[in-house]
């Protein structure tokens, strides 16, 4: 059975980025996350749930070395903080890649299905928040 959950590290999606990312640590694997959605949502692609999650997984990996971290943060991730440098330069690059997200997915579409949709937008825009 998959995870499933309104938080951003409560999905197999971004599960899988943080798996990949614990791997191989960089300030390049989270920009490019980022950037894959702000370039598919610029191209008027499709924004699958898999590539929103990563983003969003890479946005709370950035504002959690940014020193805002969310409150469900995954003790195990933090070990592999330590490569990321530059973090800063990616601040306005996960903020569009969350708007993105919030505005026009494959995963917001199924959040706006369910009941929890306003709570799963009032964490994006925490995330959101917590990047500035």
């Amino acid at each position: 059975m998959g995870a499933w959950g309104s938080r951003n590290f409560e999905n197999d999606s971004a599960l899988d980025f943080v798996g990949a990312f614990t791997t191989t640590p960089s300030v390049e694997n989270l920009a490019a996350a980022l950037t894959t959605v702000i370039n598919l949502g610029a191209e008027g692609e499709y924004i699958e749930v898999e590539e929103a999650s990563a983003a969003l997984a890479a946005a709370e990996i950035l504002a959690t070395v940014l020193g805002k971290p969310a409150p469900d943060f995954p003790a195990e991730l933090r070990p592999a903080l330590g490569a990321i440098h530059n973090a800063a330069a990616l601040q306005q690059t996960a903020r569009k890649a969350v708007n993105q997200v919030l505005k026009e997915s494959e995963l917001q579409e199924l959040w706006a299905e369910g009941d929890d949709f306003a709570e799963w937008q009032t964490i994006q825009r925490d995330l959101v928040d917590r990047l500035k």
